[in-house]
């Protein structure tokens, strides 16, 4: 009786693994030679598991030899049925060729954690994903807000908790390393807040395109996170241009070099990104120019956690000029918001121009910001103008720096800030005086504050004021 040769050696593997084993036997085939084996190794597949029965193999099965028959585990075949090894291969597999290897594919090669949260990739490199969630616990007593009245203070007082941000953030690259996207959402609002992609291939041109921050001025474009306090300035709703929908581009031009400068141009719809479609013809048109005095463009973060050995001093001016039935902007779904005493207008009813410089300094623990804003509100139906400046200027150090009994992660830091809302009138300005406490657990990404500040506003008809104190704790935490 003729055997094909994997018969031959499936026989004679189980013949001699037999002589000293046990009552059964595993086998495996190697997908690469054929070959049988006992054990498990690389490129070895199971074949089977098998039992010694009573019956002998016939002189026929293979050479003269006698040994005893096997059959699977698994078998329904009577103990007393006398098989040969021809019969028994009936009970092996049916598909005895190889297996193939698998083809490579664009699954990821393995999962790190990094500064961006969870971190998978692609094996070819092609594609990349960082998923990063984040939450911020907060406790404000007698109010949370920003009070642009005296009206505001005299509303009743509420201890509150609260979630006060919870966002999830999903970055990386497709095809190219350069080619990246950002998305975040917030989900305690709920709004999609980022979604945009950036050609950064060359760091002297990147374009941006989507939904995202105007690069404009550093305590709005620094992300909520990497806030020196626990919250921005009462500047900041006033002033902002906030986040749109349009296209930006960028670049660092001279680096490392006394006129190292860094620039930001970009057009957008002008509405915010809580409408798809522009209310005119106009667009929003912005622009920022950066002079890296000392050499070295610092990212838009605040407090010296990095610790500068030497010194990195950042000076900008911005501008920006829009046409809309808006005069600020928030980003929620409906970001076309008003200033104080003022509505949400006709389509194209106001024109808005501003400006703004900025200085930034960091060095050995020690952090400056400084930013002076202008902003020009003109009713093109009502025919009239109003005139807006405020600014800030903040301060903050890790002592341990002066007295290392002192911890290394704990900063205190302090702040001034005004918005005159109307330069025409007088006895109107509002003011905030504060100081915070923050350690660091994990830089940014775990850090806990305390804040308090002094809130002054002036009313404009009687000629007096009234302040109140705000009290805040805050737990922000990354992964």
């Amino acid at each position: 009786m003729q055997h094909s040769n994997k018969t031959i050696i499936i026989s004679l593997a189980l013949g001699i693994g037999f002589i000293n084993a046990a009552s059964a036997l595993e086998l495996y085939e190697d997908t690469v030679t054929n070959q049988v084996f006992t054990k498990p190794g690389p490129n070895r597949i199971k074949l089977g598991s098998y039992e010694k029965v009573d019956e002998k193999i016939t002189s026929q099965s293979i050479g003269t030899g006698k040994q005893e028959a096997l059959r699977p585990n698994n078998s329904s075949t009577s103990s007393q049925e006398i098989q040969t090894v021809d019969n028994k291969a009936e009970h092996l597999p049916e598909k005895m060729e190889p297996a193939k290897p698998k083809e490579k594919n664009n699954l990821p090669a393995g999962v790190s954690y990094g500064k961006n949260g969870f971190e998978f990739k692609t094996d070819d490199g092609k594609f990349s994903i960082a998923l990063q969630n984040r939450m911020q616990f907060r406790y404000a007593m007698p109010f949370d807000r920003d009070p642009r009245s005296i009206d505001d203070l005299e509303k009743p007082d509420s201890s509150s908790f609260m979630i006060r941000r919870a966002r999830t953030k999903i970055k990386g690259h497709v095809m190219w390393s350069w080619l990246k996207y950002y998305f975040q959402y917030d989900w305690a609002q709920p709004v999609m807040r980022d979604l945009n992609l950036t050609v950064d291939k060359y760091p002297w041109a990147k374009l941006w395109v989507g939904r995202g921050k105007v690069f404009y001025n550093d305590e709005r474009v620094s992300s909520s996170g990497n806030q020196q306090f626990v919250n921005r300035s009462i500047v900041n709703d006033i002033f902002t241009v906030d986040r749109q929908q349009g296209v930006q581009v960028y670049g660092n031009l001279f680096p490392d070099s006394w006129h190292d400068v860094s620039y930001y141009a970009g057009v957008f719809s002008g509405l915010g990104v809580g409408e798809r479609n522009n209310d005119d013809d106009d667009m929003m048109w912005s622009g920022r120019l950066q002079w890296n005095a000392l050499g070295g463009e610092m990212p838009f973060t605040q407090s010296d956690v990095e610790y500068h050995e030497k010194p990195a001093l950042n000076i900008a001016v911005a501008a920006a000029t829009n046409r809309s039935k808006c005069t600020a902007f928030e980003t929620a779904n409906d970001s076309c918001r008003a200033l104080p005493g003022y509505e949400i207008g006709e389509n194209g009813q106001y024109r808005l121009n501003q400006m703004m410089e900025e200085v930034r300094f960091k060095w050995r623990g020690l952090s400056i910001l400084h930013e002076m804003h202008w902003k020009d509100v003109r009713d093109k139906l009502n025919k009239q103008n109003t005139n807006m400046m405020g600014g800030l200027i903040q301060a903050g150090f890790f002592p341990h720096y002066l007295a290392a009994i002192i911890p290394k992660n704990l900063e205190f830091a302090g702040r001034y800030a005004f918005v005159d809302p109307n330069r025409d009138i007088d006895n109107d300005l509002q003011q905030e005086a504060s100081g915070v406490m923050t350690y660091f657990l994990n830089g940014h990404s775990n850090k806990i504050n305390f804040q308090v500040s002094h809130l002054i506003i002036e009313d404009p008809i009687t000629g007096l004021s009234e302040s109140d104190e705000r009290f805040w704790a805050q737990w922000d935490v990354s992964f």
